[in-house]
C-alpha cells in the first residue's frame, strides 16, 4: 500500500492545495470508519501551516475541487478521485487488509494534497519517478513538498505511521448442535466444538477441525439399545463467497468424520443380559454452510450435510436375534453453530 500512497502523493499533492476549498464525496460500507472520522484523520495528517491547510481542506460553497473517496474492503481496495476545474480527473487506488488501513492510507494522500503549501505547482509540472529512486519536483522553495513524516516535526508518530498490519489468517473458535441419520436407528443428536482458520482478506477458502459427541436410544419391541459416538471432523472449504460487505458468507466444503460408535443393550429393559459393542465409524461428507456475521467478531452459521458412510456395521439383539440398526448407504445431517473470531 505504501507504493500506491507515494504514487498518488506525487500526482495530486500540488494542484489541490492551490484551491480555495474542496467538496468531499465519501462512499463506504457501514462497518468502515465514517465520513467524519475520515475528515478527522485528514486534519491530523495535514502538513505545513495548520490554519492555512485547514482552510484549504475545509469544504467551501464553490466546491472548486472535488475529492471522491470510495472504500471496497471486500476486494481489499479503495479509490480516491481528485477533480480540478479544467483538468482531467486523477484517480489512484490503494490496497489494504482492513477498512481502517484503507481509510488511513487515503487520509494521508488527501492530507498531503492539501497540506503542501498554497503556491505549489500543478500535477502536470511534476516529474514522476519510482519511489525507490527519486521524484524530481520543481525546486521552488515555497512549493517544495516535504515528505518528512509528521513525527519528525514534533507531532505524534501515530499520525504518520501506517497502521500495523493484521495477521494474514483469522482464527475462530465456536460450538454447535447437530443431528444426523447415519449413526443411529432413528436420529442421533449431538454437539461439537470447532476451530476454524481462514485468510482475512478475500476469504476464498477455510479449514476447520471439530470434536464431536452424539447420543441416541431406540426400542426394538420392549428391548432398549443406546448409541454413543465420540470422534472428530476435519474439513476444507475450497469455495467461499461473501455478500453484503462480508456480512453473509456461503461455503461449500468436503469433510471426513471418524470416531468410535458404541451400541449398548440396557439390562433395565426386557433384555436378559445387557451387552455392548464398539466399532470404528468413518463418513465422507459434502457440506453447504451459510454464515452470518453479527458485529465484528461473532458469526452465526447453519449447515446441511450429505453423508456417505465408508464402513458399514450391524447391531443386533440375541436370544432371540433381532436387528437394531444397520449403517445406511447414505444419510443427511443438519447443524446450527456460533463462532467467535479471536485473531
Amino acid at each position: 500500500m505504501k507504493r500506491g500512497i507515494w504514487w498518488a502523493f506525487f500526482l495530486v499533492c500540488g494542484s489541490a492545495s492551490a484551491q480555495e476549498g474542496a467538496h468531499l464525496q465519501y462512499v463506504a460500507p457501514t462497518e468502515c470508519p465514517s465520513e467524519q472520522q475520515f475528515r478527522e484523520l485528514v486534519r491530523a495528517r495535514l502538513l505545513g501551516d495548520p490554519h492555512a491547510n485547514e482552510s484549504a481542506w475545509k469544504e467551501s460553497g464553490d466546491g472548486a475541487v472535488s475529492v471522491e473517496v470510495r472504500l471496497d474492503p471486500a476486494h481489499q481496495r479503495a479509490t480516491l478521485v481528485l477533480q480540478e476545474p479544467n483538468l482531467p480527473p486523477v484517480e489512484r487506488v490503494v490496497t489494504g487488509d482492513s477498512c481502517e488501513e484503507l481509510v488511513s492510507g487515503l487520509a494521508l494522500i488527501t492530507a498531503l494534497a492539501f497540506g503542501s503549501g498554497r503556491d505549489a505547482p500543478s500535477a502536470t509540472d511534476m516529474t514522476i519517478a519510482e519511489p525507490a529512486t527519486a521524484a524530481t519536483v520543481n525546486p521552488q522553495p515555497p512549493a517544495t513538498v516535504s515528505a518528512t513524516p509528521p513525527a519528525a516535526r514534533g507531532e505524534p508518530a501515530r499520525d504518520s505511521a501506517p497502521p500495523a498490519r493484521s495477521a494474514p489468517l483469522a482464527v475462530e473458535l465456536g460450538a454447535g448442535a447437530w443431528m444426523n441419520s447415519w449413526a443411529a436407528p432413528s436420529v442421533m443428536w449431538g454437539g461439537d466444538v470447532f476451530a476454524r482458520l481462514a485468510p482475512r482478506a478475500q476469504r476464498g477458502w477455510s479449514l476447520r477441525v471439530a470434536g464431536l459427541y452424539g447420543v441416541d436410544s431406540s426400542y426394538v419391541g420392549d428391548r432398549l439399545a443406546e448409541f454413543r459416538f465420540i470422534g472428530g471432523r476435519a474439513e476444507g472449504c475450497p469455495l467461499t463467497q461473501s455478500y453484503y460487505g462480508q456480512r453473509l458468507t456461503g461455503e461449500v466444503c468436503l469433510a471426513l468424520e471418524m470416531g468410535a460408535l458404541r451400541g449398548s443393550g440396557q439390562a433395565s429393559s426386557a433384555l436378559l443380559e445387557g451387552a455392548s459393542d464398539t466399532v470404528f465409524a468413518a463418513t465422507a461428507l459434502a457440506t453447504g454452510r451459510l454464515r452470518v456475521r453479527i458485529g465484528q467478531r461473532i458469526f452465526f452459521e447453519s449447515q446441511a450435510d450429505l453423508g456417505v458412510p465408508l464402513l458399514h456395521h450391524e447391531f443386533v439383539f440375541d436370544e432371540p436375534r433381532e436387528r437394531i440398526f444397520q449403517t445406511p448407504s447414505v444419510g443427511y445431517s443438519t447443524r446450527l453453530g456460533l463462532g467467535v473470531q479471536f485473531l
